[in-house]
C-alpha cells in the first residue's frame, strides 16, 4: 500500500512538472513578442548562432500580398492588439521575407534575425476615438509602396536578448528596387508615430539615446529622462529635419 502511493504522489509530480515547463516556454513568447538571443563575440567563435524554433512555411496563413504585385512573409509572427497601423495589430517578427510577383525574386530584408516590433503598408487612413464624446477622426498617413517597419536590431540594455524593452528603429523597405532603408538619425531611437503630415512625409517622435552608464553591481542605477524630438523625413530626397526639445526651451525662459 505504502509503495501505491508513493508511486501515485510521483505521477503527479511528473504531470506537475510538465505542466509547469510547458507554461513557462509560452509565457515567454508571448510576453512582449519574441525574444532574438544576441550574438556575442564568444558565440561568433563558437558558431553557435540560435536556430529559430519554428519553421517558414509559406502556407501557415502569416503572408500577405501588397500592392498585388508582393507576398510579404513574416517568419515567426506573432500578434497582439495595438499598434499604429491601420487594423490596430502588432505584428512581431523575427525576419521579413519579399517575394516579387512579376519575377520570383526572393529577398530577406534583415541579414540576421531580428525583433521586428510592427511593419505595415504605410499608405492608409484610419478612424480614430479620443473619447466618447467627440466624433471619430481619421488619421492619414501617405508614403506610397513603402513597407513601414518598426525593428530592434541592438541590444540596448544589454540584457543578452532582443525585445520590446530595447530601443525599436524605424526602416522603410521599397519591394520594387529591393531596397530597405533606415530612418532614423544617428544616436536615437523611435518613441511614437505621428499621423496627418505631409504626402510621402514620415514624422515621428523620437528619443535620444542615453550615454552608457557604469554597470554598478551593489547599486541600481535610476532609469535615465530622456529627451523626444520631433522629426519629419522625406522619403522622396532621404532627409530629415530634427527638432530640439521642449527643455531646451524652457530652459531659455528661465534666463
Amino acid at each position: 500500500m505504502e509503495k501505491l502511493r508513493v508511486g501515485v504522489f510521483l505521477f503527479f509530480l511528473l504531470i506537475l512538472a510538465v505542466l509547469t515547463f510547458s507554461l513557462s516556454k509560452s509565457w515567454r513568447l508571448y510576453d512582449g513578442g519574441y525574444e532574438v538571443t544576441v550574438e556575442t563575440p564568444e558565440s561568433k567563435e563558437k558558431d553557435t548562432s540560435p536556430e529559430p524554433t519554428d519553421s517558414l512555411d509559406l502556407e501557415d496563413g502569416n503572408g500577405k500580398i501588397y500592392w498585388k504585385q508582393y507576398f510579404i512573409y513574416p517568419h515567426g509572427l506573432v500578434t497582439e492588439s495595438g499598434g499604429f497601423g491601420p487594423d490596430g495589430i502588432l505584428s512581431h517578427a523575427r525576419n521579413l521575407y519579399s517575394i516579387s510577383l512579376k519575377d520570383g525574386k526572393i529577398q530577406k530584408l534583415f541579414p540576421r534575425d531580428v525583433y521586428i516590433w510592427d511593419y505595415f503598408a504605410s499608405e492608409f487612413a484610419k478612424k480614430s476615438v479620443a473619447n466618447t464624446i467627440d466624433d471619430p477622426k481619421e488619421d492619414v498617413l501617405q508614403i506610397e509602396k513603402k513597407l513601414l517597419i518598426f525593428a530592434v536590431t541592438e541590444d540596448s540594455n544589454l540584457d543578452g536578448v532582443l525585445n520590446y524593452k530595447d530601443h525599436k528603429y524605424v526602416y522603410l523597405f521599397d519591394p520594387e528596387t529591393n531596397k530597405l532603408d533606415s530612418v532614423l538619425p544617428v544616436g536615437f531611437h523611435f518613441r511614437k508615430l505621428l499621423f496627418n503630415s505631409a504626402k510621402n512625409h514620415l514624422t515621428l517622435i523620437l528619443g535620444k539615446n542615453p550615454e552608457p552608464q557604469q554597470n554598478n553591481q551593489r547599486k541600481k542605477q535610476p532609469e535615465p529622462s530622456v529627451k523626444l524630438h520631433v522629426y519629419d523625413y522625406d522619403v522622396v530626397s532621404s532627409k530629415g529635419i530634427l527638432s530640439g526639445t521642449l527643455e531646451s526651451l524652457s530652459s531659455q525662459d528661465t534666463m
